[in-house]
């Protein structure tokens, strides 16, 4: 019996379009490389509260097994947590002498430090709040310029009656975008008049 060609041309394409399916189920079954170590997020969160002394809420959603490239899991610190933790999409706030560790999209609702001078000093990836103010341009049109240079999980809204920008990010990043801010300010020709009028 001949097969009709139509059926064969669709059998031949079946298979071109199920080769990169099987591709990636085989990658998934890969065994993890045997020189890094990994540990339960829950348990380094444990050794790191033993060692520090601090006392940790941790989210029933913070659920991670991380991998520590040349990382002692004896010998990290604070601040080491806290980038493993952002590396995983997850954060830590620490409020009245409690650390509160839960998925990074939840932190902008939590009272974190509010700083409005550039030398605020925190660790590079705790969460802020930074108020910068325009000095000559409209703070609200740098947002869709600086907006894409932050996480999903963080916060940028101009404020207009006092021409003021609000960042809300991990120290580094709020300073980093603050810094650009300042710059696109400086570099505007002329004082705008961007004060709030109602009705407007």
């Amino acid at each position: 019996m001949k097969i009709p060609r139509h059926l064969v041309l669709a059998g031949a394409l079946a298979l071109v379009f199920a080769m990169p399916v099987a591709t990636l189920a085989a990658d998934d079954e890969i065994p993890r490389s045997t020189n890094i170590q990994y540990m339960d997020i829950l348990e380094l969160i444990d050794r790191v509260a033993k060692r520090t002394g601090k006392q940790f809420v941790v989210d029933p959603r913070v659920r991670a097994d991380v991998p520590l490239a040349g990382l002692d899991p004896t010998k990290v610190d604070y601040e080491r947590l806290l980038a493993i933790l952002r590396v995983n999409m997850f954060v830590a706030v620490e409020d009245g002498g409690i650390v509160i560790v839960l998925p990074d999209a939840n932190a902008r609702q939590l009272d974190v430090p509010t700083y409005t001078d550039l030398k605020f000093k925190a660790l590079n990836d705790e969460v802020v709040t930074l108020v910068v103010q325009a000095k000559n341009a409209c703070a609200a049109q740098f947002v869709p310029v600086l907006r894409p240079m932050m996480p999903q999980a963080a916060h940028l809204a101009a404020e207009v009656q006092s021409n003021s920008m609000i960042i809300s990010d991990r120290a580094s990043n709020a300073r980093r975008i603050a810094v650009l801010f300042e710059k696109l300010d400086q570099a505007t020709s002329g004082k705008r008049d961007c004060t709030y009028k109602p009705g407007s």
